[in-house]
C-alpha cells in the first residue's frame, strides 16, 4: 500500500481546503462588523488561509499536471507541511488569547470558530505529516 497515492492524499487535501475556506469565511465578517476591534488576531486567519491555499495549490498542481512535475519536490512538500502545523497552531493560540482578553458578542463567536477550526486544521496537517513519514 503506497501512502503517497492520491487515494490517501487527495481526500486530506480536500479536507484541508474545506477547513481553510471555513477559516477565511469566519474571518471576513469579523473585519466588517461594527463596534469590533480590528486586531492582528482578527486578520491572521485571512493571511494564513491565503498562504495555505497557495501551498496546497502548489502541491496539487505539481502532482497532477505533467508539465509542472519538474517543480515537484517531496522535500519541499515535507518542509511546507511541517511549517503549516506550526502556523495553524499559532493562529489558534493567538485567536484564543485575543478572545480571552476582550470578547465582544458576535465577533467573539466567530473568533472561537476560527480557533477551533485552526486546531482541527493543525490536527489534519499533523495526520498528513504522519502519513508522509511512514514511507520516508
Amino acid at each position: 500500500m503506497n501512502l503517497f497515492d492520491t487515494r490517501w492524499k487527495l481526500p486530506l487535501h480536500c479536507l484541508q481546503l474545506f477547513l481553510i475556506v471555513m477559516v477565511i469565511g469566519l474571518s471576513i465578517p469579523r473585519l466588517f462588523m461594527k463596534n469590533q476591534p480590528r486586531t492582528r488576531a482578527s486578520t491572521i486567519g485571512l493571511g494564513m488561509g491565503a498562504k495555505s491555499l497557495v501551498i496546497i495549490l502548489y502541491e496539487l498542481l505539481t502532482e497532477h499536471i505533467t508539465a509542472l512535475r519538474k517543480w515537484a519536490s517531496l522535500k519541499a512538500y515535507t518542509i511546507l507541511n511541517a511549517l503549516e502545523i506550526v502556523f495553524w497552531a499559532a493562529v489558534a493560540v493567538l485567536t484564543i488569547q485575543a478572545n480571552v482578553q476582550m470578547c465582544v458578542a458576535p465577533g467573539c463567536i466567530l473568533g472561537w470558530g476560527v480557533a477551533i477550526t485552526g486546531i482541527n486544521l493543525r490536527y489534519v496537517l499533523w495526520l498528513f505529516m504522519r502519513l508522509l513519514f511512514v514511507i520516508c
